[in-house]
């Protein structure tokens, strides 16, 4: 497992990205979020990167189709983390092209990331 949750079932979740990201823990982390969705109406997110090595290489990526169907309900997505990772984070989420805000903050603003989610 490349993730731990740190606090859940909340309107504000809080995940730890180690190592690399496989398709099953973003599939298991979607389901955090399904849940959030249906419980508070909202899902926002606090994803702290620690020595965080980037995506498996599986082929299974473009099989998610919980992002265009429910991603709307996504409200707000913190990442915190070393900032050569904040390019490839915005292209993993598709930043640009979606209503969820994406911030992006380096390890030393864990807690501005926090008040930014709680806004």
């Amino acid at each position: 497992m490349s993730y731990q949750l740190i606090k859940e079932f909340n309107p504000i979740n809080s995940v730890k990205l180690v190592g690399k990201l496989t398709v099953r823990d973003f599939q298991e982390l979607q389901a955090l979020a399904k849940f959030s969705l249906e419980h508070f109406g909202q899902f926002r997110v606090l994803v702290e990167l620690e020595d965080f090595h980037g995506w498996s290489n599986e082929t299974e990526w473009e099989d998610s189709p919980f992002l265009e169907e429910k991603g709307a309900g996504i409200s707000k997505l913190a990442f915190v983390g070393d900032e050569k990772w904040k390019v490839e984070i915005f292209m993993f989420t598709g930043a640009p092209m979606r209503q969820t805000t994406i911030e992006f903050f380096p390890q030393d603003q864990f807690e501005q990331a926090q008040a930014w989610l709680a806004e």
